[in-house]
């Protein structure tokens, strides 16, 4: 319950454009921009935005290979699969390190729980 409050925070405090209409988890193949980072610390609920000197992208190939990158420098590259729960919802799986983390398209953004924390993702192509 307390990360379903959290999306729907992150929703009404992110005002991102809708370029691309994303409706289905099936629809992650591709390369996103991160826009923001939400979550508890200490005692408060924080968000870190995108800037110019601060941005990350997500490239989901077709044959199943995650790379992020942070600041055009490749913070994670390994494999991954995603279960998928319904069209909105579903598991992101990390092959190295071995992580799984719960994924949502919500308001044609994609938003990955990392911990305490939901990143939200556009897509850019």
């Amino acid at each position: 319950m307390k990360i379903f409050l959290r999306i729907i925070v992150l929703i009404l405090i992110c005002g991102c454009s809708k370029e691309i209409e994303i409706t289905s988890i099936d629809q992650i193949p591709g390369k996103w921009q991160w826009g923001s980072t939400c979550g508890d610390v200490d005692t408060s609920y924080v968000c870190v935005y995108s800037s110019d000197s601060l941005y990350a992208t997500i490239d989901f190939t077709e044959d199943g290979k995650y790379i992020e990158m942070h600041n055009d420098t490749i913070f994670l590259q390994t494999n991954y699969t995603i279960t998928k729960i319904d069209d909105a919802w579903g598991t992101l799986i990390l092959e190295n390190p071995a992580e799984n983390r719960p994924i949502a398209i919500v308001n044609h953004q994609l938003l990955i729980t990392r911990g305490g924390h939901i990143d939200s993702y556009m897509k850019m192509q």
